[in-house]
């Protein structure tokens, strides 16, 4: 018996070039492959020319439905734009929005200083161990430094397990980043120190199966511990919190990563816009473009490179809201 197609709309040939295209450069495309299947069935119901999304089509596509929670929402539009942009390369000219709608309350960045930053490692540096946390003093200055010099999502971090650490070629195996990506990220060779000497004292007598950052009862730390902690570490520094929506949280410091290597790339004169791609697969990211958004950010937080990223965005550079417009939007 043969298998029966994942898509079955008008744009189904289109649908799985797409998809296939986007697994051969790395990614599951799983979730994404859903929402585009909903998408291709819902265009059933239209008259498709030359696989183009027209502007109803879209319009139509974008109106929030009932109970429809915002991230739900912004899912599936985000998804049907991306592949808009796609049939438009291919030649088949189709609607593209112009904006994203907003996914409900959204985050402003905060970009760290070097200074602040600084200010925070210092701090996590004269930690002691407490009963309830014997290890804190080791556990949580390597666990910072990680996601500040890798960029990582705080709970890609708090899922490494001890073997997705492998200290001799210096890499992180992400095995379940967003969307279920998966990934490698390699280390600077200071990080792989901080390593060695955590591994040597903390993972003396230790399965590979323990997570890497692991709590008195050998389990996971929670994002939501992670983040009270980080409050405390702010507020000793004198970095004031300023509310849910406007932090800083954790994942600033993975925003502050990004707008940091963009700020010395410009700076020492290396192409911008080329190294964009390979950091949209660092970070793990689905799309390019979501990872395009740190260009106008870090030009709006160094404006002495606003020159630089002008050019490496041509016309796509424009006045932007500080919400998050990209797919880190419902990061944590």
């Amino acid at each position: 018996m043969s298998k029966k197609p994942f898509f079955t709309g008008p744009f189904a040939p289109m649908c799985e070039c797409y998809v296939t295209q986007k697994r051969a450069s790395g990614l599951d495309y799983n979730q994404q492959a859903k929402l585009l299947r909903l998408f291709d069935n819902f265009c059933k119901g239209y008259e498709i020319e030359d696989y183009r999304i027209t502007k109803e089509i879209a319009l139509t596509w974008c109106k929030k439905r009932p109970n429809e929670a915002d991230a739900t929402r912004y899912g599936r539009v985000g998804e049907m734009q991306r592949f808009a942009q796609y049939l438009c390369q291919q030649g088949y000219p189709s609607y593209l929005l112009p904006a994203l709608p907003k996914c409900g309350e959204q985050h402003v960045p905060y970009i760290f200083s070097v200074d602040e930053l600084r200010s925070i490692f210092e701090r996590l540096d004269t930690l002691v161990p407490t009963n309830l946390s014997p290890n804190r003093h080791l556990t949580m200055p390597l666990l910072f430094r990680m996601l500040y010099g890798c960029g990582l999502r705080i709970s890609e971090v708090l899922a490494l397990l001890k073997s997705d650490v492998d200290l001799k070629d210096g890499l992180l195996h992400i095995r379940h980043g967003k969307n279920d990506r998966e990934r490698i990220v390699p280390m600077s060779a200071t990080l792989i120190e901080e390593c060695q000497k955590y591994m040597r004292v903390v993972h003396k007598n230790t399965t590979d199966s323990i997570p890497f950052f692991y709590t008195k009862e050998w389990s996971s730390y929670s994002k939501t511990a992670i983040g009270d902690f980080f409050r405390g570490i702010l507020w000793d520094v004198g970095i004031p919190y300023r509310g849910k929506q406007l932090g800083p949280r954790v994942h600033d410091i993975r925003h502050t990563f990004c707008c940091h290597n963009i700020q010395k790339w410009a700076e020492t004169g290396v192409p911008v816009y080329s190294k964009l791609l390979i950091l949209s697969r660092y970070l793990g990211h689905s799309s390019i473009s979501s990872t395009q958004y740190y260009l106008r950010l870090t030009a709006h937080v160094f404006p002495h490179i606003r020159d630089v990223c002008e050019k490496e965005l041509g016309g796509m550079y424009a006045p932007f809201s500080l919400a998050m417009e990209s797919e880190e939007v419902q990061d944590g």
